[in-house]
């Protein structure tokens, strides 16, 4: 029993860590803010008498807010939105957000690069801690290109150490050591002591992640020596402590940090400490200290929206474990197990289902506990199956980011030798016009009046026509834009409708029968039969979720293309090869969701009319295009005598409707490969 605690204290040790990754994120405003703003002249040159605005309590806000108030629109009104959403990011992730939003559209319409910096810094770290990680990734990607074009490194460096922040976010920690690590010596010759700081903290963080205690010790003390004002690097100096079970001495860390928190009124990072001191309390089986900084980690998430809710409940769960009460234990590790489910946490999973199975043999249990540890083999598969795709998205985007460098490389070589070769050609033609020109006046001056007006007539013949057609096209796509903007819709109302309406009812129904199983005594074979009604119930379930996720898959709407192909591809009876390659940043609803329909189509085509065996699905993204290949092993067919079914027909048509271009290479008895690619 005393191994089996051992062994739960050190995942909830590992849980706690991916928790406070997501604090370290806090920290990439610091590298983009100077000490004082409020002394800019930039900001004083914009202050005005009282105008409309709601206080908030807080003097400083107060003050920037009655400046944007009443400030005109300028790079002084755009570093005041900067300042307001730095205000805002550490206790209200939506405010922060308008206005880092307010901030990037101000800067685009003055075409202000640093207000595009800024914009990228401030925005994509509230995406961060939202777990919109890739999203964050392309604002920051964006931002560092514009850097490397009008070659600012401090800038660059900004970039590479956001972007770094992000990847050990992910779990890409080799992805983000390299990042740090560019950052690093621009830094260390700029010699900015508070960059400097916030960089070691995070270079500590990732040590600490991966368990290079040592190293994590020496890169947090460095930190801490620069600031000792910061809590993060306190926190981060604490955490490898921790990792060394030195509990004492980062308990005085800790403690400083909370200190800190207090009066810069961050209420997040103090929700994040308790759970810390909780965790080290638990380590020694100081119960009730562990249970009074779990209760005050509860209060903070009050604020915050529950943000951290997961670890608390599993903090209070194993509390009442190591105190005997089984009862409350499972409680809350069920409640725990359910945010884990929604919000996709594996590894959060696989802890939830090992500690229920030991506590249901704590209660003489046994065949719920073996139904647990049959979960946790399941989980455990699919971690074994994400860890390989994640490394497999790893070495993609090292190639990708070497192919960009390398591109960019070409380019700036191609434009000036095509500028040099335009100044001559140019001069060339130059004089040849001229001649021309003057050859030209001279034998037919007296016809171009006649000849202009000839022109002039198929000009405007040509132009007339032209709109006729135009408009024509316009007016087939509006209508088949149309259906299909309403195919989608009601799309998304019956896999609603069934999921909510008949999944509800048919559960209720299992629920019924289970119950009345409990009251009922039955005999063994009478037992058998309820059984397979059970088991039927459980498959009309399962199969009415199916239709429901094929008729809109809610991955689709909630995480994009890729995921949602994905999900397809491995509920389909056959093998099939699926590959994602390019940007994957998400494309407008109405496009994901015509792709994903042909694919489904294509690949139901396959497999109902060819038979086939083998499938193979390639979609390719680019910045200004995307394209899907579905190939397959079936009959095949002429597709100069046959020209397909009506599924074929749909495919075409919603293709058609995005002016995209479809091809079919098939042949009787060797399979049918159908490519189809459209400008975005």
């Amino acid at each position: 029993m005393k191994a089996d605690t051992k062994n739960q204290l050190t995942f909830i040790h590992k849980a706690m860590e991916l928790n406070l990754l997501l604090t370290i994120m806090l920290l990439f405003a610091a590298c983009n803010r100077s000490a004082d703003r409020r002394d800019d002249p930039q900001l004083q040159a914009v202050f005005a008498p009282d105008s409309l605005w709601t206080p908030t309590g807080d003097a400083q806000l107060d003050s920037l807010l009655q400046l944007a108030a009443v400030a005109p629109q300028d790079t002084g009104l755009a570093m005041l939105y900067y300042e307001i959403g730095n205000m805002y990011n550490d206790n209200d992730y939506e405010k922060a957000k308008a206005y880092y939003q307010k901030l990037g559209n101000l800067s685009e319409q003055l075409d202000w690069n640093e207000g595009r910096y800024l914009f990228a810094a401030g925005l994509a770290l509230i995406l961060t801690r939202e777990g919109l990680m890739d999203s964050s990734l392309v604002i920051f990607q964006k931002a560092y290109e514009l850097a490397v074009r009008e070659n600012n490194e401090s800038w660059e460096a900004n970039m590479m150490l956001n972007m770094g922040n992000a990847y050990m976010v992910k779990g890409w920690h080799e992805t983000a050591l390299f990042h740090y690590m560019e950052a690093l010596p621009f830094l260390e010759r700029e010699n900015n002591a508070q960059k400097l700081q916030t960089l070691y903290y995070m270079i500590s963080q990732l040590y600490t992640n991966i368990n290079a205690v040592e190293k994590a010790v020496e890169y947090a003390e460095k930190s801490v020596d620069l600031n000792r004002e910061d809590p993060y690097a306190l926190l981060a100096l604490g955490g490898a402590y921790s990792n060394k079970r030195q509990y004492e001495k980062a308990q005085g860390y800790y403690e400083e940090a909370l200190l800190l928190c207090g009066l810069q009124n961050n209420i997040y990072l103090t929700g994040l400490i308790y759970f810390r001191l909780a965790d080290d309390a638990m380590a020694v089986f100081d119960l009730d200290r562990a249970e009074k900084y779990a209760h005050q980690m509860w209060e903070i998430n009050g604020q915050l929206d529950c943000a951290n809710c997961f670890e608390n409940y599993l903090l209070f769960g194993k509390i009442e474990m190591l105190k005997g009460s089984y009862g409350k234990s499972e409680e809350y590790i069920s409640g725990a197990l359910e945010m884990a489910i929604e919000t996709g946490s594996l590894e959060g999973q696989r802890y939830c289902y090992t500690m229920l199975a030991e506590l249901a043999v704590g209660q003489r249990k046994y065949r719920e506990n073996m139904q647990y540890w049959d979960k946790r083999d399941l989980v455990e598969k699919e971690i074994a199956a994400e860890t390989a795709i994640r490394a497999s998205e790893e070495m993609a985007v090292k190639y990708e980011t070497a192919k960009k460098e390398l591109k960019i490389t070409a380019l700036e070589e191609e434009r000036r030798l095509m500028n040099w070769l335009s100044i001559a050609i140019g001069i060339v033609l130059l004089l040849a016009l001229i001649a021309l020109f003057f050859v030209w006046r001279w034998t037919v001056q007296k016809k171009r009046t006649a000849e202009k007006q000839r022109l002039l007539a198929e000009q405007h013949q040509q132009l007339a026509e032209a709109r006729i057609v135009q408009l024509e096209k316009e007016k087939q796509l509006i209508a088949t834009q149309s259906l299909l903007d309403g195919e989608a819709r009601e799309r998304v109302r019956l896999a609603r409708d069934l999921h909510d309406g008949l999944g509800s009812l048919l559960t209720g129904v299992k629920m019924n029968f289970l119950e009345l199983k409990k009251a009922v005594k039955l005999e063994f074979e009478e037992v058998q039969r309820f059984d397979r009604t059970i088991g039927l119930l459980d498959k009309s379930v399962q199969e009415m979720r199916r239709v429901a996720h094929h008729l809109m898959p809610d991955a689709l709407m909630r995480f994009g293309l890729k995921p949602a192909v994905n999900d397809f591809c491995l509920s389909l009876p056959c093998p099939v090869q699926f590959d994602y390659y390019g940007d994957e940043s998400r494309l407008n609803p109405q496009v994901e969701v015509m792709i994903y329909s042909a694919i489904l189509e294509l690949v139901n085509n396959a497999l109902k009319h060819a038979h086939a065996k083998n499938i193979i699905i390639q979609i390719v993204q680019d910045a200004d295009r995307i394209a899907f290949d579905v190939q397959d092993d079936g009959y095949g067919f002429d597709p100069v005598k046959q020209s397909g079914g009506m599924g074929l027909q749909n495919v075409r048509t919603r293709v058609d409707a995005f002016n995209g271009i479809l091809n079919i290479d098939s042949r009787p008895d060797e399979g049918t490969e159908i490519h189809v690619e459209i400008n975005l």
